[in-house]
């Protein structure tokens, strides 16, 4: 009877050291596969984050471009309308100059 005690009870132990063992190469099997996820879901993040970036400056480019061209076209509208009023001008001028000297 004792020895079987004794059995039972060494039986026991090594049982609980693998139970014991498992559960460690379990808990390092599953924290190896978390940081592999982790890293993959920072990789992924990232080349998103890049590419949200990426197409707001291109976004931010085009707008500064319509708003170049937007500029230039108001600024040469408003070029040939001072050209215009030089050109009404002139001719008050001439008529003016023409009455002072007569």
């Amino acid at each position: 009877m004792e020895q079987e005690t004794i059995r039972a009870v060494r039986e026991a132990e090594l049982e609980a050291e693998q139970i014991e063992k498992a559960a460690t190469q379990e808990r390092k099997n599953i924290l190896a596969k978390a940081q592999a996820e982790a890293s993959q879901t920072i990789s992924q993040m990232t080349a998103e984050a890049k590419a949200r970036a990426a197409a707001a400056l291109d976004a931010a480019r085009e707008n500064s471009k319509s708003l170049q061209t937007d500029a230039v076209a108001a600024s040469k509208q408003e070029i040939a309308e001072l050209h215009e009023r030089a050109k009404a001008k002139a001719g008050e001028v001439r008529n003016l100059i023409l009455t002072e000297l007569i």
